[in-house]
């Protein structure tokens, strides 16, 4: 697996609340708690648990699984690493949770499939053939849903506008060792003719969040093949 970019944790403090004074400090500026609706509170906490917490947390995630694996560390520190990936992991997606709630969508279990039909563009001319095979749950927790409908939504970005693809492919499937897999495949021109740099950390970073990999290569006629595996556990 390609090891990631170091990341910078810090800079800005965990904490959420209000400031000493009737506004609320953000990056904006101070607004007036009085000229906010409950709406617009709920949409402003949501945005402050994504700043202050959700982000430090997948740096902090993703170091420690860099350490992990960039390490020849003893087992017993191996294990112990892993166990801190899974804490950082189980709170990154409490925060997730939490801005959900805070932005009243409801529920948190979702349709993947209907997801990918809805939100993923095809420009006009172009396919995009989506399977499910019986063996992917219909539903899936908001979490993973989230982290895997933005990987499918950028890959196939890729495809259209720097692979030149004519027809993309997306496969949902679960495997007999327990893995879940996300493919998708296009007809362009190629990784090894494309810029690798559109959207990969990003996506190899969802793919990390989920205790997952992320692999993209060329396909031998031509076209790319990008592959997500994780624990099927984790669409629960």
């Amino acid at each position: 697996m390609p090891a990631f970019p170091k990341s910078q944790v810090g800079g800005r403090g965990l904490a959420l609340g209000f400031s000493k004074h009737v506004g609320i400090d953000s990056d904006a500026g101070a607004v007036s708690v009085d000229k906010l609706s409950r709406d617009d509170l709920q949409r402003h906490f949501a945005r402050e648990v994504h700043d202050q917490l959700a982000q430090p947390l997948i740096a902090l995630m993703l170091e420690i699984r860099e350490l992990r694996v960039a390490t020849e560390a003893p087992p017993d520190l191996s294990s112990e690493l892993g166990r801190l990936e899974e804490m950082a992991r189980k709170i990154l997606r409490q925060a997730r949770e939490m801005m959900v709630d805070l932005r009243e969508r409801g529920e948190l279990r979702i349709n993947l499939q209907q997801a990918l039909k809805n939100d993923v563009p095809v420009p006009p001319g172009r396919d995009l053939v989506l399977r499910v095979t019986s063996r992917w749950p219909k539903q899936v927790n908001g979490w993973a849903a989230f982290n895997l409908l933005r990987i499918v939504q950028q890959a196939v970005a890729n495809a259209w506008r720097h692979g030149r693809a004519q027809k993309v492919e997306v496969l949902l499937d679960v495997g007999p060792a327990g893995d879940a897999l996300v493919l998708v495949l296009d007809d362009g021109v190629g990784i090894e003719d494309v810029p690798y740099g559109f959207g990969m950390s990003g996506m190899q970073e969802r793919a990390a969040i989920l205790g997952g990999n992320l692999s993209a290569k060329p396909l031998r006629n031509g076209g790319t093949r990008i592959e997500v595996r994780f624990p099927v556990a984790r669409l629960s």
